[in-house]
């Protein structure tokens, strides 16, 4: 008997070191697939141009902290959000959806439950990952970050000398899971404010002599056969463009001034870059740098964003990949739909897997150098206020094509290979019709996809008559 009693016991305590080991197998393939994947940094600034760094060759700004993270990644060149406005930029950025597909046309509103429940704090939560917001929000409504109902735990409200030190806690604390950190700046957005000479939130700017400001750029003129549907918003909203009677110094003070809001939030980048190398976090991360839209930034003497011209729709974007040895690469040929596609390349770099039926794609191909070009074409949206006007713009590699729903000159086509900075409207010009009709084609099968009835409704005329 206590032969049986010890062969059970003996059976049972294998079995149990069986169950214990097995256990213990699982629990180590849990913690190495959370340590295979890589913390996620997400940096958002707020209406920053392009070429607003000095990394991109603009010798009027000095940006250290993006040109850190350019000179350890990639940047692209060609970067386009779906909507160049703070409210639907955001909220197509965390649903990775088209403001017109998920009902947000302007600042304000919400994002239908369905949506929003897989929207990226949910989704990147699921697979695993703290998620953490600190800084602006503004997706569409609220500017600051609710507390409850987002997926991300909210770390502080938008004010950027502060966010940094907000973040450390969080940065430092030594966790199970993997980090996904939205760092999101306001600046250079003050500059709205001091176009309308108000008092900026993080304190005034010196006062430049005219020899310290940067020149005019190229297009700081009004071209030909330029859409009316600009002129009369710009006119019926005074207070967003306060700049109708600048002189060329004005705007000339107005980019000195601009430039001294980029290098302020610059300057908290930096401050981020540090507690992350200081924390081991830096190198084996992925990080992001993006702006939620541009600014007019004196072109065709504008300020401001929902224009769809280049300096407002095209942004900088940087990826710092996790554990990179490549350095510095410029990528000028891929088009990016950021809002789209950054949704989905986080997806994949957290283990979500890509959701083929959104219109995005991981960059993470793009990323490790397989292949060097992205979509044929990226398109954005816009709403006019002040006159209520929708419009569109479809970018391919060497075209570009804007419609605006009411007023004279409506339609735009630029070869941006010829003409970057949008001086030419070849869509008076009978020698690019078949061009011309293309771009409507392209434009007209985007809303099909994306069940824009206004936009299809406004080019099936045109297609029809052709």
């Amino acid at each position: 008997m206590k032969k049986n009693n010890l062969a059970v016991a003996s059976s049972l305590l294998a079995g149990g070191l069986s169950i214990i080991s097995a256990q213990s197998a699982q629990a180590f393939s849990f913690e190495k697939q959370a340590k295979d994947k890589p913390d996620i940094i997400l940096i958002i600034t707020d209406q920053q141009t392009a070429s607003a760094m000095s990394c991109a060759g603009n010798p009027y700004v000095n940006t250290p902290g993006m040109d850190m993270l350019a000179q350890d990644g990639i940047r692209f060149s060609r970067s386009y959000v779906t909507y160049p406005l703070s409210g639907p930029s955001r909220a197509s950025l965390i649903t990775g959806r088209m403001p017109v597909e998920i009902g947000v046309k302007d600042n304000g509103g919400r994002i239908p439950d369905r949506d929003m429940q897989n929207s990226l704090g949910f989704v990147i939560s699921q697979s695993g990952y703290d998620c953490l917001y600190a800084g602006k929000w503004h997706a569409p409504a609220e500017v600051n970050i609710p507390e409850t109902g987002t997926g991300f735990k909210k770390i502080c409200n938008v004010n950027d000398p502060t966010l940094v030190d907000s973040c450390i806690p969080y940065i430092e604390k030594k966790r199970e899971n993997s980090l996904f950190l939205v760092a999101s700046f306001l600046n250079p957005h003050e500059i709205c404010e001091y176009a309308r000479d108000e008092a900026l939130h993080y304190g005034r700017l010196s006062e430049p002599n005219i020899s310290e400001c940067p020149p005019l750029p190229y297009n700081a003129v009004i071209p030909a056969y330029y859409p009316e549907a600009i002129t009369l918003h710009r006119q019926w909203v005074p207070k967003s463009y306060p700049t109708g009677l600048y002189s060329d110094d004005d705007w000339r003070r107005y980019l000195f001034a601009y430039y001294r809001l980029v290098e302020r939030v610059d300057r908290e980048i930096v401050r981020l870059i540090n507690e992350l190398k200081k924390n081991g976090l830096y190198d084996s991360s992925l990080i992001i740098f993006v702006s939620d839209h541009g600014d007019g930034a004196a072109a065709h003497r504008g300020n401001q964003k929902r224009v769809l011209q280049e300096e407002i729709i095209r942004v900088p974007f940087i990826v710092k990949p996790p554990n990179r040895k490549t350095k510095r690469i410029v990528n000028d040929d891929a088009l990016i739909s950021i809002n789209l596609d950054i949704y989905q390349t986080i997806c994949d770099y957290a283990g979500a897997g890509e959701n083929k039926e959104m219109k995005g794609k991981s960059l993470r191909h793009l990323i490790d150098g397989k292949i060097n070009t992205h979509h044929d074409e990226v398109y954005v949206e816009t709403m006019l206020d002040g006159i209520d006007t929708r419009g569109w713009s479809v970018v391919s590699k060497d075209f570009k094509y804007t419609l605006y729903r009411y007023y004279k000159n409506k339609e735009q086509l630029s070869d941006l290979t010829k003409d970057p900075y949008e001086m030419q409207n070849l869509a008076v010009d009978k020698r690019y019709d078949e061009t011309l009709l293309a771009m409507r084609r392209k434009l007209y099968d985007w809303g099909i996809k994306t069940n824009d009835k206004m936009l299809t409704r406004l080019l099936k005329n045109e297609l029809d008559n052709k």
